[in-house]
């Protein structure tokens, strides 16, 4: 009778641990919470099955924070796993599941029922930043970068990325996941029905990150002399599936004006998306400029993905306690032309 909150590490089915995965095989109900982050594979659910043989339901936010209970009772009669992506307590609603456990009541019970809770902890982005070259011990506060709306722009993140770059330390920058969210449209008619996922890539999370620092004034991110190391799909390997093929872990340094400048079309490819545009126009005479906008977006998204791959993306933002080893490994992860090593010495001040 435990409820075993187990890490499933970075990228596929293949990353959890042997403690894990014979816990896994120990327990009556599986769930695999699926809104803070994903498995870097297609299918993964199918995969997991096949590799832990058990079925795995899917653990919703509203599962886990509306039906807590229903998993605590479970685990009160039974062995339960609950699943997480990465470090099972890398997000706080997991502690809450946790909480809840130690204060348990089976219905009826005049005083708790603790449910026992076992934590067998796994790799996470957290832990992975390490492959940026920079050191972990030079890491301040991780933010969190949302989607912006037009309604709604949150950016209190740039007051935390201000404090980390003014003690000179890096900054992991965790780029949002939509799972299941529902349009504004659709909650103020009562409608449930769910948006398809979206998941923000190195380009969108920078432009944000641009776009906060211009509107506050603030002079800690600017484009040309701010270095950063992109994140993507960290852990994973190149994988083809049903002739299908998601490309593995890729790692690049520059400054921010440099790896959003990776996915920016050329004069020509914007010659051509204007005539594409117009064409479409002229065919769809109805057609919204919210309709267009979207379009435009799917074709950026597009983009970014040929160059960065599919999600899942962080960016690391640079402190200006930056040793020569660090500058050095840089290197090893740049692009040609990058000027990585020049904003290091004339900007952050490394030296040689």
């Amino acid at each position: 009778m435990v409820l075993y909150l187990i890490g499933l590490g970075l990228a596929d089915e293949e990353d959890i641990t042997l403690k894990g995965l014979r816990a896994v095989q120990s327990c009556d109900k599986v769930y695999l919470e699926s809104y803070t982050s994903i498995l870097l594979v297609d299918d993964f659910k199918a995969h997991m099955e096949l590799l832990y043989g058990k079925n795995i339901t899917p653990a919703h936010r509203e599962t886990v924070e509306l039906e807590a209970d229903d998993i605590l009772s479970a685990a009160y009669h039974g062995n339960v796993a609950f699943l997480v992506v990465g470090d099972p307590l890398s997000a706080t609603t997991h502690a809450d599941l946790i909480l809840r456990a130690k204060n348990f009541h089976i219905p009826g019970a005049s005083s708790p029922s603790p449910v026992p809770v076992q934590i067998i902890h796994n790799a996470s982005i957290t832990t992975a930043i390490g492959s940026s070259g920079l050191a972990g011990y030079n890491f301040g506060q991780t933010v969190s970068i949302p989607f912006w709306t037009e309604e709604w722009r949150p950016d209190s993140w740039l007051g935390r990325i201000g404090e980390n770059m003014g003690l000179g330390l890096h900054t992991l920058c965790l780029s949002d996941i939509k799972v299941r969210e529902q349009s504004i449209e659709d909650m103020s008619r009562g409608i449930i029905r769910y948006q398809p996922p979206r998941y923000m890539l190195i380009p969108q999370l920078i432009r944000q990150l641009i776009a906060a620092a211009n509107e506050h004034r603030v002079d800690y991110l600017d484009p040309e002399r701010t270095l950063a190391v992109a994140l993507c799909r960290m852990g994973a390997k190149t994988r083809t599936e049903a002739g299908r093929t998601r490309k593995g872990e890729l790692i690049v340094a520059g400054t921010l004006a440099e790896l959003l400048s990776y996915t920016e079309p050329t004069a020509a490819q914007k010659e051509q998306d204007e005539k594409e545009d117009e064409e479409y126009e002229e065919e769809n005479p109805t057609v919204s400029e919210k309709e267009m906008d979207e379009r435009r977006e799917a074709r950026t998204i597009q983009r970014a993905i040929e160059f960065w791959g599919e999600p899942l993306h962080s960016l690391v933002l640079v402190g200006r306690q930056l040793h020569p080893m660090e500058v050095a490994y840089g290197e090893s992860l740049v692009r040609e032309g990058s000027r990585w090593k020049q904003v290091a010495i004339e900007v952050y001040g490394s030296r040689e």
